[in-house]
């Protein structure tokens, strides 16, 4: 088998030095945050390792591990709390999606020093929760006013956040205009040639929706994510003259899914790479985020959404040593992903909620699954290894 830098540079092929440098850099915090920017690895091994051929198909956001559930606001302004991430999202079977959240459960555990009989009760806690979401066959969602232990204290923090402060934190003053922060931290300047393309690339939206009454302020570089890093992304300061208000806007290159070179299912016609992960978050969050949209900048397909504060994950440290707690959050986010898959049954080629049931009440694949996470987490951190190595 090819070494993992190999691998990981064929796939990250004409990235610039920069971002390969700001990647790489990331990718060497942790055995977790190396698996976070990975996924193509781990779709490579589930793919050849995993055997069972169910005849199920459902929607999967394709990159499911524990910190890419979040909260958004949705077009109706109210908060939501779901999967958030679909740029890797494919029609699959559904046990890729489960392995990924399991195997991320598996290292973080490990990170963490955590028995390993507490760690086998909650990846099967975490089974079970998924598969009895399944077969009771109802979508809902997580809300707010019901929410308890560690969601309540997180939507609790949320209530103590505001766009307006966020606003300010990212963005100065200067000559009675306001503009973003270049502090290569978040963000890095862009050239004005650069600003007017993403400008003009966005300005077919702003006679649709709550594009309405927008006037572009400011554009620069957008810095985030793991895996997304080295992928083109920018942000955009825009005033709502109607309302007086400022937003900020996220525009991220789309490419395609990690699986589509991997597998044989045939999935359905998109317009566009950004078109599908717009169309697949629509299928399986509760609610869509708002200023969700797609957009061409020099041949390019961008998908566009509202900019998401980093507070609105969560997080790995959020929860210290407490496994417990981490344990009750990740059996939540299994009903998530269940919810998910059940509202998106049906559409565009997915099997019914009905057949998703009867898949799950089936018991070898989940023994099968449990015990592939803990291989794929082993062999997670033997890259992490042999990555730092090299650096």
């Amino acid at each position: 088998m090819a070494s993992i830098i190999k691998r990981l540079s064929g796939y990250n092929a004409g990235m610039s030095p920069e971002l390969q440098h700001l990647k790489w850099t990331a990718l060497k915090e942790s055995p977790f945050r190396f698996y976070r920017g990975t996924c193509n690895i781990f779709a490579q091994d589930f793919t050849k390792l995993y055997v069972n051929k169910y005849k199920v198909n459902t929607w999967i956001c394709g990159d499911l591990h524990f910190e890419n559930f979040g909260s958004y606001k949705g077009e109706n302004r109210l908060v939501y709390f779901d999967l958030n991430d679909f740029d890797e999202s494919i029609l699959l079977t559904p046990e890729p999606e489960i392995t990924r959240f399991l195997t991320s459960i598996v290292i973080a555990a490990g990170q963490m020093k955590v028995l390993a009989i507490s760690l086998h009760k909650t990846l099967h806690d975490i089974m079970v929760a998924y598969v009895s979401t399944l077969v009771a066959g109802k979508a809902l969602m997580l809300e707010a006013e019901v929410a308890h232990g560690a969601f309540k204290k997180y939507f609790e923090r949320l209530g103590s956040l505001d766009r307006e402060a966020f606003i300010e934190k990212r963005t100065y003053k200067h000559k009675g205009a306001l503009l973003l922060k270049a502090d290569n931290v978040h963000f890095t300047p862009l050239t004005d040639k650069r600003k007017t393309k993403v400008y003009n690339g966005l300005k077919p939206l702003l006679n649709k929706g709550r594009f309405e009454h927008l006037i572009f302020e400011d554009a620069a570089f957008r810095i985030a994510g793991t895996g997304s890093l080295g992928l083109e992304r920018y942000c955009v300061l825009c005033f709502n003259k109607k309302k007086g208000k400022h937003y900020l806007i996220d525009v991220k290159e789309a490419r395609s899914s990690c699986y589509s070179s991997l597998v044989k299912t045939k999935q359905p016609g998109f317009k566009s790479e950004a078109d599908r992960v717009n169309t697949v978050a629509n299928m399986m969050q509760f609610n869509s985020a708002a200023f969700s949209s797609s957009v061409k900048i020099d041949n390019k397909w961008y998908i566009v959404k509202e900019l998401q504060r980093l507070e609105d994950r969560m997080s790995l440290t959020d929860f210290g040593t407490d496994f417990g707690q981490l344990s009750a959050v990740a059996c939540e986010m299994a009903v998530l992903m269940a919810y998910a898959q059940i509202r998106s049954s049906g559409h565009m080629g997915s099997s019914t909620a009905d057949d998703l049931k009867r898949f799950a009440e089936k018991k070898q694949w989940q023994k099968d699954i449990i015990e592939l996470s803990g291989a794929l987490a082993q062999r997670n951190n033997k890259y992490y290894n042999e990555f730092m190595k090299t650096q």
